[in-house]
């Protein structure tokens, strides 16, 4: 959100504080300041020239030869393209050397054989407006050579809002609403608003029906009779610091009311509305609607409508329509004002994926008070602009404003107590007056406060919210600094993070692999690519960000498939993984949350399937390593319904005891085939939970040896049949207490092996902890273990 600083000081007198101090006072006090620009300091050397002469160029018939005098010993010769330019005008004249916002620097030139010096410069060209069709004119009062940035009213500071910092503030989502702040903080007297007090409730316009009353408490609509024109320039200079586009004055008006009050308003051109009914009620299903941005949207039967005799106008509190847009041709335009529920339009809103201005405020719960105060701003600001417009001494209003009144007592210790630091009876009821609550003494240090109307629907509800009142208008910097006191616990880790942070080093260290960030929620289209069981009972958000994202995931896996064919438009190779969650929906209504880490293993090549495992289980191995997790045991898996993108013989998991640990394989290729994966992938799926319950396997601290490592390898041909585990197990049972690791790195099939036979290849590291070892003892070892595996059938190769 975006504040005008000559906005606000229509609302407040800040004459005598400079921006640093307002900005800092707002941040410390009321709302997150995160930066400001002064338009002024962004036109050093812009002033106010006058075009002295202004003739034809002679040799173009679009451009102008104009004499402009800006202050200095003689004027200047200016070429200019604009149709507006003319003698005896004040305009924005800027000088050689100036450099403008948009980064031109100038420089004498020659346009069209003809020197030009600087330029008179279009709204655009100095970052004020939208418009480069003409010139900026000024007030032909103004003195030659005034910088611009003293001109009254015309350049301007805007101040960047977080957002976040004013979610639980409706009142701060307009510029009256910040003034009442500033009044607060630098006890300024806040203006009261401009209102069209000749205004009164009455029966002249289009009927309004509430069928859906429950989410529109109140209804009002203004008549106007007039053309759309354009809005004076300091209107659409407003509009345009603060993020809005400047459309025509009859819509330029109804944002103006909605940044200055903070109540969304939108404007009908009546002549479109059919029947002359406006009917607030519930979609019918299916129902369509164009909306103002072009896009069809379509409506089911909780979307908040308004519509007329015949057809839906907008969707309420949301966007209008562009059936009933004014426009050129608008005549007579209806401007709506009305209280729905928050509820409503944010249950659209994320259905639809579409914010906008309107939405921000309407989900923050307004003030049901401010209905009937935007038609009377629009109105009163509306008269003093164009004087000659039609505003009917009447508008139409249905319901009634559900005002809340809320009063919450207050107790000065309790506001000692919690502030840290002793707080006088007569500071507590001076700063909650001027935030225009109403403290009511009801006894010795107690009040009863009544609550103002702009803070009472979603905000302020307890004594301890009445308390950061009163201790941010005091000032935060009155509370003590004191180091805190108490007994230093050693903190517990939680072993499941322990876990994961473990596995995460391991696969983006050692692994190369690389972690993606995922949402917890699932596209419906990567649903159905999935297949299988996968998407059955799983839990559905009520509220989903996205329309087409609404079940919980069952597994990080099939939003890694998603993205993968976009990954190898780029890359040959991909190794990435996500630690995350899955979700099921259990036969008893609750949702079992699995915690995973999957690594994703994918090549543009079509490698085996035999291979791919092979490579999934040296990132297992690496894994139970990092954990130090040893005995783990691999065999043959038949994927269930549940894993529908494994392949159904080459996949395997990995147990530790009898608690399955990691499931690996390689990804089924139909399943490649629908997600369009051009090429080989294969997953490993770590299970959390059993891993970090796997204490019983750990393997004991061995300190790191001084004395070096001696190494072999070792080919044996066996028979298919026989498991390269059983071999591995042969070795380490066969192998002296020096043998450290086995590993094995290689599998032949082909000439000269018969056809059930392969040719498996181990890789053994030997070390003694207290001793070099000798070649003798390496042979020996050496001789023990090839003797042990030849018992198996084996020979060595």
């Amino acid at each position: 959100m975006h504040l005008s600083l000559n906005w606000l000081s229509d609302h407040v007198d800040l004459t005598g504080l400079d921006v640093a101090t307002i900005a800092h006072e707002l941040t410390m006090r009321s709302a997150l300041i995160e930066g400001f620009v002064d338009q002024a300091a962004q036109l050093p050397g812009v002033v106010v020239g006058e075009v002295l002469q202004s003739g034809r160029h002679p040799d173009a018939d679009r451009l102008t030869l104009n004499t402009v005098a800006f202050g200095a010993d003689e004027p200047v010769q200016v070429v200019c393209g604009a149709p507006n330019v003319a003698a005896g005008q004040k305009i924005v004249y800027a000088p050689v050397g100036t450099a403008l916002p948009n980064g031109l620097k100038l420089k004498k030139a020659k346009i069209r054989g003809t020197e030009s010096h600087g330029m008179i410069c279009a709204e655009d060209e100095i970052g004020l407006g939208p418009e480069h069709d003409g010139i900026l004119v000024l007030d032909p009062a103004l003195p030659v050579g005034t910088p611009i940035g003293a001109v009254p009213g015309l350049t301007d500071v805007v101040f960047e809002i977080d957002n976040k910092s004013i979610t639980h503030r409706p009142d701060l989502w307009g510029h009256h609403g910040f003034a009442r702040e500033l009044a607060a903080i630098f006890g300024r007297e806040l203006r009261p608003l401009d209102l069209d007090a000749t205004l009164r409730a009455g029966d002249f316009g289009p009927r309004i029906e509430r069928p859906a009353s429950d989410g529109c408490a109140l209804y009002a609509g203004l008549c106007v009779d007039d053309v759309p024109t354009r809005s004076p320039d300091w209107l659409r200079f407003r509009l345009v610091a603060t993020g809005m586009r400047p459309i025509n004055l009859l819509v330029d008006l109804s944002n103006y009311v909605m940044l200055d009050t903070g109540q969304p308003t939108h404007p009908f051109d009546r002549d479109r509305i059919r029947g002359d009914r406006i009917v607030v009620r519930r979609a019918e299903e299916g129902e369509r609607l164009v909306t103002l941005d072009g896009e069809e949207r379509i409506l089911v039967p909780d979307d908040l409508m308004i519509a007329d005799g015949e057809g839906v106008l907008a969707i309420a509190g949301i966007m209008g329509g562009a059936d009933a847009e004014v426009g050129d041709g608008t005549r007579r335009v209806f401007l709506e004002s009305a209280s729905f529920d928050c509820r409503d339009v944010r249950r659209t809103s994320s259905r639809l994926g579409l914010r906008t201005e309107a939405l921000a405020r309407f989900e923050k719960a307004l003030d049901p008070a401010l209905v009937e105060v935007a038609v009377r701003r629009y109105a009163a600001l509306l008269r003093q602009i164009r004087p000659e417009a039609t505003v009917h001494a009447t508008y139409r209003i249905d319901g009634r404003p559900s005002q809340p009144d809320v009063r919450i007592p207050l107790r000065r210790e309790h506001v000692s107590r919690l502030l840290g630091y002793p707080v006088a009876g007569g500071e507590v009821e001076r700063s909650l007056e001027v935030l225009g609550f109403e403290p009511r003494s009801s006894g010795e240090g107690t009040w009863d406060v009544g609550v103002p109307s702009w803070r009472a629907t979603r905000d302020v509800s307890l004594p301890e919210d009445l308390i950061e009142e009163v201790g941010r208008v005091l000032g935060y910097d009155r509370v003590p600094s004191e180091a805190p006191r108490g007994p230093l616990l050693l903190a517990q880790r939680d072993p499941l993070m322990q876990v994961e942070e473990t596995l995460r080093d391991a696969l983006a260290g050692r692994g190369a692999f690389t972690e993606i960030l995922a949402y917890s929620t699932i596209r419906d289209r990567t649903l159905s690519l999935v297949g299988g069981a996968a998407g059955a009972s799983l839990p559905r958000l009520a509220n989903a960000l996205q329309q087409d994202a609404s079940h919980l995931r069952p597994s990080v896996v099939p939003e890694l498939l998603g993205k993968l064919e976009a990954w190898l438009r780029y890359a040959d190779e991909v190794r990435s993984f996500e630690v995350g969650r899955g979700y099921r929906l259990m036969t008893d209504a609750t949702v079992h949350e699995s915690r995973e880490v999957c690594a994703l293993l994918a090549s543009t090549s079509a490698l085996d399937a035999r291979d791919l495992v092979r490579r999934l289980r040296g990132v297992l191995d690496l894994c139970l390593e990092a954990l130090s997790i040893g005995g783990a045991r691999v065999e043959v898996d038949e994927p269930d319904a549940s894993m529908p993108w494994m392949h159904a013989r080459r996949s395997a998991r990995a147990l530790v005891g009898d608690r399955v640990v990691a499931r690996f394989g390689a990804v089924a290729p139909d399943v490649l085939q629908r997600f369009d994966v051009e090429g080989s992938a294969g997953l490993l799926v770590l299970d959390v939970r059993a891993l970090a319950v796997s204490e019983g396997t750990r393997s004991p601290y061995v300190p790191v040896s001084r004395f070096p490592e001696a190494s072999i390898d070792l080919a044996f041909v066996a028979d298919y049949r026989l498991g390269v585990q059983e071999i591995e197990k042969a070795i380490r049972a066969a192998g002296p207490r020096t043998l450290r690791r086995v590993a094995s790195f290689d599998v032949y099939r082909g000439a000269p092996l018969s056809d059930d036979e392969r040719s498996i290849a181990f890789h053994l590291v030997f070390q003694a902890s207290d001793r070099t070892l000798t070649d003798k003892e390496v042979v020996k070892a050496r001789e023990r273990i090839v003797s042990e595996v030849e018992k198996l059938g084996a020979r060595l190769r």
